[in-house]
C-alpha cells in the first residue's frame, strides 16, 4: 500500500525542467525522511492506496482531461516507499513513469524518467534524465555541490519563487557553468500546483 498526500493524483501542466509545459497526471506521495522546513507538502492529511488504485485514478485523470502520456512521481521524498510495484503499474496502464526524488537513495533504472533535485551537498542518486538545483532553498550552497560525478542529460538551476538573492545567483551560475540552463518554476507564476 502507499500513502498518498493530501493532494493525491491530479492532471496538471509540468511547470518545470526538461518537461515543462507537458500535459501529465501527478501522483503526490505522503512523508519524508528528508525534513526541508519549507516543503509544500501537507502530511497531516492521507490516505492509503494499493498500486492498482492509484494507477486507475491516474487512468481517470488523462481520460477526463483527455491527455497525459506521462505520470509524475513525486512526494515528500517518493524513495521511501516501495515504489517497483507502482512503476511496474503505470508501465502497464501506458503511462510513462517519471520519479521526482532528492537522490538520497538509489533507485530502478526501469523508470521512464528521473529527475532529482538535491536538498544538501551529498546527494547519493548522481545519474538521471535531470537535475534541478534550487540555490539557497532549505540552505543549499549550489557552489559547495561537486558535479564531477554526475551525468544528467539536463542541467538546470532553479531560483526561489520570489527570492531576489536566489535568482542573481541562477543568471550568474548560467553565465558561468555553459553547460547548465536556467528553469523558472512555471507551474507558480500559472497559479498550477
Amino acid at each position: 500500500m502507499l500513502k498518498l498526500a493530501r493532494q493525491g493524483v491530479y492532471w496538471t501542466i509540468q511547470g518545470e525542467g526538461a518537461l515543462v509545459g507537458e500535459p501529465m497526471v501527478f501522483i503526490r506521495l505522503a512523508g519524508c525522511s528528508v525534513g526541508c522546513p519549507s516543503c509544500d507538502t501537507n502530511y497531516a492529511f492521507w490516505r492509503e492506496c494499493s498500486e492498482v488504485e492509484v494507477a486507475a485514478e491516474c487512468l481517470e485523470q488523462r481520460h477526463a482531461n483527455n491527455r497525459a502520456r506521462y505520470a509524475w512521481v513525486t512526494g515528500g521524498e517518493p524513495t521511501d516507499q516501495d515504489l517497483e510495484p507502482l512503476m511496474a503499474a503505470l508501465w502497464s496502464a501506458g503511462f510513462i513513469p517519471c520519479l521526482a526524488t532528492s537522490g538520497i537513495r538509489p533507485v530502478s533504472a526501469d523508470w521512464g524518467w528521473v529527475s532529482v533535485s538535491p536538498h544538501s551537498p551529498d546527494f547519493w542518486l548522481r545519474r538521471g534524465d535531470e537535475i534541478k538545483v534550487v540555490p539557497m532553498l532549505n540552505g543549499l550552497d549550489v557552489a559547495a555541490i561537486d558535479f564531477s560525478s554526475t551525468s544528467f542529460r539536463h542541467q538546470y538551476v532553479q531560483p526561489m519563487a520570489g527570492n531576489r538573492e536566489s535568482l542573481a545567483f541562477c543568471l550568474d551560475w548560467v553565465r558561468q557553468n555553459h553547460d547548465w540552463t536556467f528553469s523558472p518554476q512555471c507551474h507558480k507564476s500559472w497559479g498550477l500546483p
